[in-house]
């Protein structure tokens, strides 16, 4: 229990981090992960926040070729598949020696004098870690430090809610769509900004591939997505797909979509060093004793969406549901108002 209060404390460090100085500083007394474990400990919730940001993208409206003003608000749920819940986290370069130390561990139930590789450790949605228990075979210093260490839990979790997508939708006279999501904070001299600029275009007209049916549609739809906060977090996410739809009446549309995606950032925060010639950390990890940096890369499973879904229309707005099958299956539920109803 103690570990999964550590890892709550940590995430919300984690987030609130970013409104305070340009250089984040953290004590060097955090020695909960290495940034190689930090990585793989978080890179499923980076994949939420990935297949989150690149949803509602398309399958709201029928392009006609009409001005339109929308407001769109969508939200998603997300299963959590089990090769998530684990990764192969790192391990003390002294453990691999037998003169150094001896380890041993406790795996499917039996006591094995040896280290298991890949050393399968919970991610942040996975449920308890694997201790490495570690006897040092020489008590002077640097083979002292290396004694057993246990890696954080995880929070045991199946579903996730995903980033809630508010945005502006308007709809041309070219047979296209602009989404637009904004949102900033200034905090302390510096802002923290999060963009999003999609493009859905029709092209079936081009190839009059269905003829007199302007029911149908298909189109080519992209998204660019921005979030930053100084020199300390910088993410950057975009997706391009294919999507085609149906009107099946004034008041239904279907439609069905493919997309490719990827997901590129990183947070770093430097360790306060003072003193630490005449007080080392008492880490069996390298990085730790030395006080390094923390430097993450945000990476995501999620390559390839495909998604369908239908959508109700009102004279006020519309209500669309979809299904995502990706590396997490997903759920999302849409509303939207009309801000400005169709005109020629």
């Amino acid at each position: 229990m103690g570990f999964r209060k550590e890892i709550i404390y940590f995430i919300l460090f984690f987030f609130a981090s970013l409104t305070y100085a340009k250089d984040i500083v953290i004590s060097r007394n955090f020695v909960l992960f290495t940034s190689q474990n930090l990585n793989g400990y978080l890179k499923p919730i980076f994949t939420s926040l990935n297949q989150s940001l690149n949803n509602a993208l398309f399958g709201t409206s029928n392009l006609d070729g009409k001005f339109k003003v929308s407001l769109n608000l969508a939200f998603s749920s997300l299963l959590i598949p089990e090769e998530q819940k684990w990764f192969d986290a790192e391990v003390p370069e002294g453990f691999f020696d037998t003169s150094a130390t001896l380890t041993s561990q406790i795996r499917n139930g039996e006591i094995v004098s040896f280290l298991v590789k890949p050393n399968k450790q919970p991610t942040i949605y996975g449920g308890s870690s694997v201790p490495i228990f570690a006897a040092p075979q020489n008590h002077k210093y640097p083979d002292s430090v290396y004694k057993t260490i246990a890696y954080p839990e995880g929070l045991h979790l199946n579903l996730m809610i995903g980033l809630p997508v508010l945005q502006l939708i308007f709809e041309t006279p070219l047979k296209n769509e602009i989404r637009f999501r904004f949102f900033t904070m200034p905090i302390q001299g510096e802002s923290f900004v999060y963009l999003t600029i999609g493009f859905n275009q029709r092209i079936d007209h081009l190839f009059e591939i269905f003829g007199f049916d302007k029911r149908k549609n298909i189109s080519i739809h992209t998204a660019f997505h921005r979030m930053y906060r100084g020199t300390s977090f910088s993410l950057t996410s975009y997706a391009i797909g294919i999507n085609v739809s149906n009107q099946f009446n004034e008041h239904l549309i279907g439609y069905l979509g493919v997309q490719h995606e990827n997901l590129d950032g990183y947070f770093k925060a430097i360790k306060d060093t003072t003193g630490l010639n005449n007080d080392i950390v008492n880490s069996p990890f390298l990085e730790l004793r030395e006080a390094r940096p923390v430097a993450i890369s945000f990476q995501t499973y999620t390559k390839w969406q495909i998604k369908g879904g239908l959508n109700l229309l009102f004279s006020f707005g519309f209500v669309n549901f979809d299904l995502t099958f990706a590396s997490q299956p997903m759920i999302s539920l849409g509303f939207g108002l009309f801000l400005e109803k169709k005109k020629k």
